[in-house]
């Protein structure tokens, strides 16, 4: 009889166990600077962005361990630089976060990017909170 109190009761702790509530995990937290595999000079293949361009360029993306760099594949428009950079990744994808102090007000403006690396000499670059598209596209390192 002892016995068979002694098992009911493990039984009924072991389900009562599995049944509380756990907290969920945090899927992806924040991480400073820059991954290192994203680290380094990137380039596009020789491509014509569309709109007035009539001239064919490459964008540019130089990745450092605590900032970003981007310049589209034709002029006018100058280089953007971004610091204070953080990320977090999925997989390969990785959603990157920093400030942009060029002709920003004080404390900058925030920039987001996605980038997922196919290797570690394929990446495709895209702008979240940009209406420029010409900066979406595959880079190569270089």
């Amino acid at each position: 009889m002892k016995l068979k109190k002694l098992i009911l009761s493990i039984l009924l702790f072991t389900t009562l166990l599995f049944m509380l509530p756990t907290t969920p995990a945090q899927a992806a937290t924040w991480h400073l600077g820059m991954p290192k595999i994203l680290q380094g000079k990137w380039k596009t293949k020789l491509w014509k962005p569309a709109g007035k361009y009539a001239t064919k360029g490459r964008a540019y993306l130089s990745i450092g361990k605590k900032h970003l760099t981007y310049s589209p594949a034709n002029a006018p428009v100058d280089p953007q630089e971004v610091f204070k950079v953080h990320y977090r990744h999925s997989g390969d994808i990785y959603t990157i976060s920093g400030r942009d102090f060029t002709n920003a007000p004080k404390g900058g403006f925030k920039q987001v990017f996605k980038i997922k690396a196919y290797n570690r000499h394929k990446i495709y670059f895209k702008i979240l909170n940009n209406f420029r598209k010409d900066n979406n596209h595959v880079y190569y390192k270089y």
